[in-house]
């Protein structure tokens, strides 16, 4: 009764069970001792000074016998000394307590809820949000040469007009927000973290459920998934106000009760993501971060990874959005989280269609496929699967071909047919677009030959896809310490592209991106205070085609404009709310 608050706060007691009268004082008074020097020491919970408490100084407690008692037993009476990280902090059986969706289901989730029970997939149409086109990189090649050529393959979907997109078109969203409340996080970045979340909570729609997971040493869960009507939203912003920041950091328990979280609910809507925002290094062991994502994918969720402040883990951060196949988010001004954050849900609120699957049925000879996306091959026909389309969204298919020498009174060749399956939210179907060709002019040699200059917008997606190879080589070179190879290697690539003879906007903008990369790898120094964390954020977002934020660090080297090319009139209308 008499402990201090701080010793109250201690989250590991030990607990002392059926131990002899001889014994039972002594053991109470160490573990007062114990008590009283964390208190002394000024440690947090979860960060106790290894001065103060050391293995050697710090008593150990082994019972001399212990009889076996069953699971509930144990459960009623926890652990005796149990390493923290083995405890379970959280009692997932509990997670299944989400609120029912909305009575006013969209298409989307009706053919969701129907998929569920196993009813028949539903017709395909050949309406809806998403169009197919083709470019090729020289209009025209004579028929007696052989040669390699690049074309795009790209996938437009339809702008929302934002008169028109209220609560009825929107699809409503689960979102799971793991919060980093570490020691770290105290002050500003907490408090400005916990209000991009209640921005996001206010602008939600009742149809929309939002879960709350904070992490520090373990993870906690303030907030279930809760429906966002007048009493959710008072419940979820009364939880924001009611988190503080203290101990050591475990990204991997904090996406472990968010995984329990969506894989637990009973009821899924269209859209869900798991947002992870975090400015510290994973002090746990524990790296199941692989298996953890393909937990997401089953279960229907996205995650999307926010780095604030140049101490956190970069390279874990980006890795995880590599393989999520989402934007990674370096956040280096702190007044910038609440943009980044909106521009990521409202991203997640305009999406349009989800598990698209672009085919390909060549009829040349197909060298490489330029995409992040996974991509498979059976004969002639290649299949590239994207997880999802924003409204407004553009994705580019880079594909290198080997164009066949023809003979006789050939005039073109069809290269490829691209089509693209899609579930498309709005109708809560599957559509089909139209396919489309890829045809080159065939000439003879004796012809006036076309102007051979090449296509603006394939040599654009070229140096895209270009320059994020060479951030991403820049970026080993930068673990490696071998910051001189890295300067020339960024250095080549600007020059290269300076030197096209076709120079669009795109471009223009990629160059800056490399011009601002060669400063940031001038020292170890450099690196370390965010030069990582910024490339990894260009690499990832050149990649994917798509960003969250136009926000320009103050530590940019100049007026680089490359994000904006990516975000959509949905996130910008969010971003500019926030």
């Amino acid at each position: 009764q008499t402990l201090s608050a701080r010793a109250r706060r201690v989250p590991a007691v030990a607990v002392v069970v059926a131990a002899p009268a001889s014994r039972a004082g002594a053991m109470l008074s160490s573990m007062a001792t114990v008590l009283r020097s964390v208190c002394a020491s000024g440690g947090d919970a979860g960060e106790s000074s290894p001065a103060s408490l050391s293995p050697q100084s710090a008593p150990r407690f082994v019972p001399q016998q212990r009889a076996r008692r069953s699971s509930t037993q144990n459960r009623a009476m926890g652990p005796i000394m149990m390493d923290r990280r083995e405890e379970p902090a959280l009692d997932f059986s509990t997670f299944n307590d989400d609120d029912e969706i909305a009575s006013s289901a969209t298409p989307a989730a009706a053919a969701a809820s129907a998929a569920a029970a196993g009813q028949p997939e539903p017709e395909v149409s050949s309406q809806g949000p998403v169009s197919v086109s083709t470019r090729i990189e020289y209009a025209a090649v004579p028929r007696g040469r052989a040669q390699d050529i690049f074309g795009i393959v790209t996938l437009q979907a339809e702008a929302v007009d934002a008169a028109t997109s209220g609560a009825e078109q929107r699809q409503p969203l689960d979102l799971m927000c793991v919060l980093d409340v570490s020691g770290s996080m105290t002050g500003e970045k907490l408090e400005l973290v916990k209000k991009a979340v209640r921005f996001v909570i206010e602008e939600s729609h009742s149809t929309d459920r939002v879960s709350i997971v904070t992490f520090n040493s373990e993870a906690a869960r303030p907030l279930r998934l809760c429906r966002m009507d007048v009493q959710g939203k008072s419940e979820a912003i009364a939880s924001t106000y009611r988190l503080c920041a203290g101990g050591g950091t475990r990204i991997a328990s904090g996406l472990e009760a968010a995984m329990q979280v969506a894989e637990r609910r009973r009821h899924r809507s269209p859209v869900s993501a798991i947002l992870l925002l975090t400015d510290g290094q994973d002090g746990s062991s524990a790296r199941g971060y692989a298996s953890m994502l393909a937990r997401a994918q089953r279960a229907g969720c996205s995650l999307y990874a926010f780095g604030f402040g140049a101490d956190h883990d970069s390279r874990l951060l980006s890795d995880l959005a590599e393989q999520a196949q989402t934007p990674f988010t370096f956040v280096e001004d702190v007044g910038q989280i609440g943009a980044a954050f909106a521009g990521a849900v409202g991203g997640l609120a305009s999406v349009v269609a989800q598990n698209v699957k672009v085919v390909l049925d060549c009829q040349a000879t197909v060298k490489a496929v330029h995409t992040p996306f996974a991509v498979s091959r059976e004969g002639n026909r290649v299949v590239i699967e994207i997880p999802d389309l924003l409204a407004d969204e553009r994705r580019d298919v880079l594909v290198e071909l080997s164009v066949p020498e023809e003979t006789g009174a050939i005039h073109e060749t069809c290269l490829l047919r691209a089509s693209a399956q899609y579930f498309g939210l709005a109708a809560g179907a599957v559509a089909q677009t139209q396919a489309v060709d890829m045809v080159l002019q065939r000439t003879t040699i004796e012809e006036p030959q076309p102007e051979m200059e090449p296509d603006e917008e394939v040599v654009s997606q070229r140096h895209r896809v270009e320059v994020a190879q060479t951030l991403q080589d820049a970026t080993a070179h930068g673990d490696a310490g071998r910051f001189q190879d890295a300067q020339q290697l960024l250095a080549a690539q600007a020059a290269k592209m300076k030197g096209s003879k076709k120079r669009s906007a795109v471009s223009e903008g990629l160059v800056l991106e490399l011009e601002d990369a060669q400063n940031r790898m001038q020292s170890r120094s450099s690196w370390q205070n965010g030069g990582s964390a910024e490339l990894r954020d260009a690499m990832q977002m050149h990649r994917m085609q798509r960003a969250t934020n136009v926000s320009m660090s103050s530590a940019c080297s100049n007026e680089k404009r490359s994000k904006a090319m990516y975000l959509t009139k949905g996130q910008q209308e969010w971003v500019s709310k926030a």
